[in-house]
């Protein structure tokens, strides 16, 4: 498999590589040029001050005349007349076939030179002259930019790698320590040693494992609720069925013990359905409307006087106290509080609402107050009181999460007497 290093090495390489080569050949041509430039204005100059010295000689005394007149670089320079009808070759070299060929200024280049051809007209006469350049000078810088593209080259790969080991380490360091906790321990967290991108990076994922390390807990937790909150009505539905068996003759105790299990049926469904609401309050949608508090509990009320709780549920609210939430949510809520009620104190219960500048909303039981010591964690998961029964600890967790989703505060007070459950909500003004 390909790693991201050895993309990113060959990828900057080959990159670097074409702009280096690039600035290396143009650099070299320009050079070349300005060498063969200065070059051919220098054969200028010589050139024409050969053609004034031999200008007015006599065409039978030009080859001699040249021949024995010297400057500099003669040996590099071919040159031809063409006077009176006639062409003189004042050279005799390898070039003579080229002289009539030569119609205008012309640098040719060769693979080991280059060849500079022109035509000078002095008083009607065309001289002709070409000069090679073999240029040792355009090897050398040649050379010499061939070895500076190997060693940029060379520089190139070299800093490629450094540069890819030091961003990518931190990412290999990331892969081993991610595996290892997933594979041992993901409790820990990633060492974050940068501040760049790659330090959000171990951020991101630090808060990513965290939060799979609450699922996991979460989905444990669950486990245990449902097995400690299954495990009573479970046993007690076995003892009335071992009932059953010996006891089907006796109508009476057939008769209560068909009794308590539908009693513990309703407990199952009970807890199944609290138990759900836990797990997925997150995931429930929120379907807001206008509820009349008083008839809230007017029907809350009836409903556990068909039960048979034995206790009296008394409402004491004002008219026309409004509250804008999920009806079915903070019904729950009151039919926890209220069941609260029934297994932690005695005497009536009773459900007050009252209105001022916002509208409040207490269950109010009668019996032992809690101590401060609990108080401060009864609404926490799974917290079990000194004189906790089972079922306790989830509901009011659950209790205080529906009432801040729909926007609600709620506080637990002592009295003398018992305790008050007091929620607060904005109130809400209905127009006539």
């Amino acid at each position: 498999m390909k790693k991201i290093k050895d993309k990113i090495i060959f990828a900057n390489t080959i990159s670097l590589v074409f702009i280096s080569f690039i600035i290396i050949l143009g650099m070299t041509i320009f050079l070349i040029h300005k060498a063969v430039e200065a070059e051919t204005k220098e054969m200028d100059k010589l050139v024409l001050s050969a053609i004034e010295k031999i200008n007015n000689v006599p065409t039978d005394k030009l080859k001699e005349t040249y021949k024995n007149y010297d400057y500099a670089d003669k040996q590099y320079i071919s040159l031809a007349v063409e006077k009176n009808g006639n062409f003189i070759y004042l050279t005799d070299d390898e070039n003579r076939s080229d002289f009539k060929k030569i119609e205008e200024n012309k640098l040719e280049t060769k693979w080991d030179r280059f060849v500079y051809k022109r035509i000078y007209t002095v008083n009607n006469t065309k001289y002709y002259a070409i000069r090679n350049f073999e240029f040792m000078e355009a090897h050398e810088i040649l050379y010499v930019m061939l070895l500076m593209f190997a060693l940029i080259t060379i520089s190139i790969i070299v800093i490629s790698k450094i540069v890819a080991e030091n961003v990518l380490n931190p990412l290999t360091n990331i892969i081993s320590q991610s595996k290892e906790m997933n594979e041992h321990n993901i409790d820990t967290q990633l060492t974050k040693t940068r501040d760049d991108e790659i330090g959000e990076l171990i951020d991101v994922l630090n808060e990513t494992f965290k939060k799979k390390e609450e699922i996991i807990k979460s989905q444990k937790t669950f486990s245990s609720d449902v097995s400690h909150e299954l495990k009573t009505p479970l046993a007690i539905m076995k003892g009335y069925l071992d009932v059953l068996k010996w006891g089907k003759d006796d109508e009476k105790l057939l008769e209560e013990a068909i009794e308590n299990m539908d009693i513990e049926v309703k407990n199952f469904e009970r807890i199944i359905n609290t138990l759900f609401l836990s797990s997925n309050l997150e995931k429930i949608t929120i379907k807001k409307e206008v509820i009349d508090v008083k008839q809230l509990f007017e029907k809350i009320k009836k409903d556990y006087e068909l039960l048979n709780i034995k206790r009296e549920i008394l409402v004491k609210s004002d008219d026309n106290v409004n509250i804008f939430v999920d009806k079915n949510l903070i019904s729950e809520v009151l039919r926890g509080l209220i069941d609260n009620s029934i297994k932690y104190s005695i005497g009536n219960i009773e459900l007050i609402a009252k209105e001022s500048e916002i509208v409040e909303i207490i269950v109010r039981n009668y019996g032992e107050g809690i101590p401060e010591e609990e108080k401060k964690k009864i609404f926490s998961r799974n917290f079990q009181g000194k004189n906790a029964k089972k079922g306790a600890g989830l509901g009011l967790s659950i209790i205080r999460d529906i009432i801040l989703l729909n926007d609600g505060e709620i506080y637990l007070e002592n009295r003398k007497d018992g305790v008050d459950v007091r929620m607060e909500f904005k109130k809400v003004e209905i127009e006539e």
